[in-house]
Order: structure tokens, then sequence, then C-alpha cells
């Protein structure tokens, strides 16, 4: 993961939004996952709009 941009997480219903919102807010497109394929212990796994469980990580990768 990149230090210089966040992590982000949506449920499906608003990944679309996320994007546009991640894309404009740092000039750079995120890569996605599906939330259960990234081992992160400490993320928050609740969508970041709505609050509904999460099933998508907004994230890029360092060198990428």
């Amino acid at each position: 993961m990149d230090a210089d941009f966040p992590v982000r997480v949506s449920c499906a219903e608003h990944v679309e939004r996320e994007l546009d919102d991640y894309v404009d807010q740092y000039e750079a497109a995120p890569d996605t996952y599906p939330i259960k394929d990234v081992e992160d212990p400490e993320l928050n796994k609740s969508c970041m709009v709505c609050g509904a469980e999460g099933s998508v990580v907004l994230l890029r990768v360092k060198g990428m």
C-alpha cells in the first residue's frame, strides 16, 4: 500500500461514487479489491458513505 494515499472501504452500492471521489481528491485511480482479499486487521470494514458492510477496498499499491 502507498502511504501517500488513503485506504477506503465501500459497499457495492457506493463503489462508483467512492471511485469518483478518490480520483477527484487524489488525482490518481485506486486499485480495487474484494474486502475478503485484504488482510489488514485494523481495517474498518464498514462503507465510508453509509456505514453498511463493506465489499470493496480502494487503495493504491506503492509503485503502481
